[in-house]
This record gives C-alpha cells, sequence and structure tokens, in this order.
C-alpha cells in the first residue's frame, strides 16, 4: 500500500470518528472541575462523529436545537451528579434528542424535561433510571420505531397536565428473511403517572418476532396502556398493576397484511399473550380485549392470578367478534366489585378455572353469544342484578361444565329474575352443557325480586342424561313450565310428593 493511500484513509477515519473517551457536559463549566467540559451545543454539531464515548451530564442542560446521533455506537449519555437534567426549550418546535441507525446506545440516570426523544432503526438500546416529563399544555413523547432489543428499567414517565406517551413501533421489514429473526423489548420497573401513557403498536406481521416481557410496571392516573397488536410475538406482562386510569388496558389485536406476512419451513407461527399475578382496580374500565379484524394467526390469551377489583364500569370485558381461532384462558383470577359487572362476548373458545366473581352490582358474569367452558372452580357470590345476579347467559350463549368443573352461586340477588343464574328465554340455544355426571353445583341463599331464586329459564343439556350433585337440593328454580303439579304449599315441600296431572 502506498504512503500516500495510507495518509488518505487515515484522514478519513479521523474525520469521521472521534477516538473513544470521555466527555462532561454542562451549562456551567466554570463551577465543574471535570475536563473536558462543554455545553451540549459543543457536541450537538455532530453527535454522529463520537463512538465508544460516555458523555457525562452535570447539572441542568438547556437545548436549543436538536441533538441527532446518527450510526454511532457504544455511546452512553449518563447523569453524573444527583440531579442531571436536559431541558428542551419551550415553545420551539421540533426541538428533540434523535438517535438513528445506531447500536449499543445507553441512556441512564437523567430526566428529560418538555424533550421528545426520538430511537429509529437502531439496536441494543438501554435506557435505565431516568424520567420523562412534560410541563403543562405541552405535549412531548418518547418514540421509538423498530428499536431492537431495547430495554427500559427504573424509569418515570410523568406528566403535570397534558401528555407524556411512550410510543413503540414494531413495523415489517421490507423483506423476508430465510430465517426466522428474534428480538427483545423488557420493561422492567416501569412507572406511568399523571397524566402520561403508553401505546404499543405491532404490525410486522411474521417478518420476524419479538419476545416482550413488562415486569413490575405500575400505571396510575393515566389515559390508559394501548396495545395494537398483530403478527409474531411472546408477550408477558407480570407483577404489574393499572389503577386511576381511564381504560388500565386496552388491547386490540389487528389483521394480517400480506406484505408482511412471511413463512418459515418447519416452524408453526402462534403467538401467546400473558398478563399474570396483575392487579385492575379503581379504573373506569379494567382489562379490555378486542380485534377490528378478523383474525387468521393462531394466538393464545392467557390471563393467570389476576386480581380486578372496584372498576367503577367493568372489570374485564372480552369481545371476540374477530377472534373465532383465539383460544383464552382464564386460571385463578378474581373479579370483585366491579360495579357494571364483567362480560364475555361473540366468543367461542374461552375457559375458566378457579375465577371468583364476587360484589358486582350489575351482574356478575354476562355471556353474550359466546361459548366459555368451566374446566375448574367457578364461584359467584354476594352479586347483583336485574335479571342475572351471579351469571347472565344471553343471545345464543352456553356454559360448558367439565368433569373437573365446580360451580358455586352464594347470596346472588336479582331484583327481577334469576337471583343466581338467568338464562334468556328467547333462544333456546341458551344452556349449559354437562360433559360428565355428578359435577358439583352449589346453591345457597340466591334470591330474585320475582321468580327464580336460584335459577330462572336454564336448561341443562345432557346428551348422556348426566346430572349435577346439587350440594344443597333446596333450590329456588323458574322456567317454562313442561308439567303441572297441584300441591298444598304449606305441607308440600318437594316435587315428588305432589299430586302429578
Amino acid at each position: 500500500m502506498s504512503l500516500l493511500l495510507v495518509v488518505v484513509l487515515l484522514f478519513f477515519s479521523s474525520s469521521c470518528s472521534v477516538s473513544s473517551g470521555q466527555y462532561y457536559v454542562s451549562d456551567y463549566c466554570s463551577s465543574v472541575t471535570q475536563s473536558p467540559c462543554n455545553p451540549l451545543s459543543v457536541y450537538a454539531g455532530d453527535m454522529s462523529q463520537y463512538n465508544n464515548t460516555i458523555f457525562y451530564f452535570i447539572g441542568t442542560t438547556t437545548i436549543n436545537d436538536n441533538v441527532t446521533m446518527t450510526a454511532v455506537k457504544n455511546v452512553t449519555l449518563h447523569g453524573l451528579d444527583q440531579s442531571p437534567s436536559i431541558n428542551c426549550k419551550k415553545f420551539i418546535n421540533n426541538t428533540a434528542v434523535y438517535i438513528y441507525y445506531s447500536d449499543h446506545v445507553t441512556i441512564s440516570n437523567i430526566s428529560f424535561s418538555s424533550c421528545t426523544v426520538e430511537i429509529d432503526s437502531s439496536n441494543n438500546v438501554t435506557i435505565t433510571n431516568s424520567v420523562f416529563a412534560s410541563d403543562p399544555d405541552l405535549f412531548y413523547y418518547l418514540v421509538t420505531s423498530n428499536a431492537f432489543d431495547l430495554k427500559i428499567s427504573s424509569s418515570v414517565f410523568s406528566n403535570f397536565v397534558e401528555d407524556y406517551t411512550l410510543y413503540i413501533y414494531y413495523l415489517p421489514l421490507p423483506v423476508c428473511s430465510d430465517e426466522l429473526l428474534h428480538y427483545s423489548l423488557m420493561l422492567t420497573n416501569v412507572t406511568f403517572t399523571t397524566g402520561s401513557g403508553m401505546e404499543l403498536y405491532m404490525t410486522h406481521g411474521t417478518t420476524y418476532n419479538v419476545s416482550i416481557i413488562f415486569d413490575q410496571v405500575e400505571v396510575e392516573y393515566c389515559k390508559s396502556l394501548l396495545f395494537q397488536v398483530e403478527g409474531l410475538f411472546y408477550l408477558l406482562i407480570i407483577n404489574s398493576s393499572f389503577h386511576n386510569n381511564v381504560y388500565a388496558l386496552f388491547i386490540q389485536f389487528s389483521g394480517i397484511s400480506e406484505s408482511s406476512h412471511c413463512t418459515y419451513p418447519g416452524i408453526q407461527v402462534s403467538s401467546t399473550f400473558v398478563i399474570e399475578s396483575c392487579q385492575f382496580y379503581h379504573n373506569p374500565f379494567g382489562l379490555n380485549i378486542l380485534s377490528v379484524y378478523f383474525i387468521a394467526l393462531d394466538y393464545h390469551i392467557i390471563i393467570k392470578s389476576c386480581l380486578m377489583y372496584d372498576n367503577i364500569f367493568q372489570g374485564l370485558s372480552i369481545d371476540g367478534t374477530f377472534l373465532r381461532l383465539t383460544q383464552i384462558d382464564i386460571i385463578d383470577t378474581e373479579l370483585i366489585g366491579n360495579r357494571v359487572g364483567n362480560k364475555i362476548m361473540n366468543s367461542n373458545a374461552i375457559s375458566l378455572s378457579n375465577v371468583t366473581v364476587a360484589n358486582s352490582t350489575y351482574t356478575g358474569l354476562t355471556l353474550e353469544k359466546s361459548s366459555v367452558t368451566v374446566k375448574n372452580t367457578l364461584i359467584f357470590k354476594n352479586n347483583v342484578g336485574v335479571v342475572g345476579g351471579g351469571l347472565a347467559i344471553n343471545d345464543s350463549s352456553r356454559l360448558i361444565v367439565s368433569s373437573s368443573a365446580n360451580l358455586e352461586f352464594i347470596d346472588n340477588h336479582a331484583s327481577y329474575k334469576g337471583g343466581g343464574i338467568y338464562s334468556e328465554e328467547s333462544s333456546h340455544y341458551n344452556f349449559i352443557l354437562l360433559k360428565a355426571p355428578n359435577v358439583s353445583l352449589t346453591l345457597i341463599n340466591n334470591t330474585a325480586g320475582l321468580v327464580g331464586g336460584d335459577l330462572y329459564g336454564v336448561y341443562v343439556h345432557d346428551a348422556k342424561n348426566d346430572q349435577f350433585h346439587l350440594t344443597n337440593p333446596n333450590i329456588s328454580s323458574t322456567s317454562d313450565a313442561v308439567e303441572i303439579c297441584f300441591c298444598d304449599p304449606h305441607t308440600t315441600t318437594s316435587y315428588e310428593n305432589c299430586l302429578h296431572h
């Protein structure tokens, strides 16, 4: 290699990248002992030249112009003292921090005030121990678009009046890969409070798979967490709480376009959404699941060990109109004190195991055009309604009771009909289907204002002549008459002692 070529290459390399090092950033460098120290504006002119670099922020740093990092590697922005912050100039449009096409970028121990932060097409991004806040009457956000292997931990999103929202987008790749690609997203110990929120949009189809874990996420006094999902993913929300919000957690499934559909030989594409050990309380609406398009992909939703209580309207609402191929399993979950109860609509693949529904003031659980299977214990206690205190089976719905099931209806009341269970009279398709004999059924102290204290209009379908095992045989049941029995109500207490005609 000629000497001239070596000189040219060395010059080109030095002009594109600064050697690794550490720099100090402050608006008041005269009082900073560390060096080199400069205001951020000194570095911001061409942040893309810094690789393998740590920027230490001291005190408050004000941004008057955009800060852009493009194609950098191994760059860290770290707050050094107890209250480091980056403030964007108020009322200046589009003043923001931009990170594009970069790898291994870390933001830690920094408070962003009224700043928009955008991260696009980057890998291995970590945000930790940071705060994102907005001033009154201004709208700011942290938005990521195809930020793969993103980690956000020990951070707070807050706002005084309007929004500071976290937006996360997963978009399809332009072409299908020969092998299925895997990426990750992790939120750990993250708080959304005081008017902030989060929206997750997954429109990547099957061009890659995303593994998402939300662990110890708290959402309080916010608009909502909105998940609009489609495609290939595993999503786990665990040990998290949602309270005093408008919509606590709103999950909307969307269809997959042909342009974002890829196939992989020998791999069955399916997605799983797990909500485990979470609490939803003091919201107008708790957990809402629906779809706006027909879903052809195999989805599996698991709600496990959750508590939904004291929500103003519904605690749990599922509309499976376009989720006919989606299996939803609700396990070890309590629905307590939700005023308008809980509702399952247009669903045909839902199972309940060890579920308790209690203290609702407008029917504990309503089924509309749905088929629900009881796999284990299902308890209705102290619910109140008009037609159906505990359970209402409406619009051609059916309750399928498996051999391991155990049903309990205790202290429920309907002001009109069916204190324990109400089955709508308008259709003969509303029924309880027994899959085995001697399934345990407990009916204790259920009442109704008009008729059917325990049961009203309930038709038990048993193709094999299976019957419930009544733990308390003295029940109050009313439906359409199929036989007349004359008796003295003061002396005759059982149907067998009547004079039959």
